[in-house]
């Protein structure tokens, strides 16, 4: 399967292990419900999208998984703070733009969509085969970016998720 796009957009080895956690919690996972990521999307505003209740499966460092009732269905939010990655001062839009362009490479034409009215940039991931219902939506407000990918909810929840979660960054 091709590179999601969490992984092409920032290129974090702490997102990198995260994403490929798509199992059960694994024993001794930390779950802490005030991860940054984890209040973008509360509860209450995530179990419409993955049925209630709603439930923090995993965190690390700027990653909030939710699980819910609906099978197979789960969402993980990734916020990043422009300087909590090393970049530049002034920097954190190009970096988010050159990640974009990335992306865009690594997909098939119009598979990368941009999604007006959304942050100041924001992109969606349609991939044309899509079997396992997978989409992403990365949005940059500000210096900050955040990525909502999603399993089991289709495209248009996954850029709500997003519109919700930019709306408190």
């Amino acid at each position: 399967m091709r590179k999601h796009a969490g992984l092409a957009l920032l290129g974090l080895s702490i997102a990198t292990t995260a994403i490929a956690a798509d199992g059960a919690k694994a024993p001794g996972v930390l779950v802490n419900p005030n991860e940054p990521a984890c209040l973008k999307v509360p509860a209450a505003d995530m179990e419409q999208f993955v049925g209630a209740p709603a439930r923090v499966r995993e965190t690390n460092n700027g990653l909030c998984s939710w699980e819910g009732s609906r099978s197979g269905t789960y969402v993980k939010v990734m916020y990043f703070k422009g300087e909590s990655l090393g970049i530049p001062a002034g920097a954190e839009r190009a970096y988010f733009d050159q990640g974009i362009e990335i992306m865009k490479a690594e997909n098939k034409p119009g598979e990368l969509v941009e999604i007006p009215a959304l942050g100041d940039s924001a992109w969606g991931l349609k991939i044309t085969e899509n079997p396992m219902n997978f989409y992403s939506v990365d949005t940059f407000k500000g210096k900050n970016s955040i990525t909502i990918m999603s399993n089991g909810v289709g495209y248009d929840a996954t850029v709500k998720i997003a519109q919700l979660a930019a709306s408190r960054m």
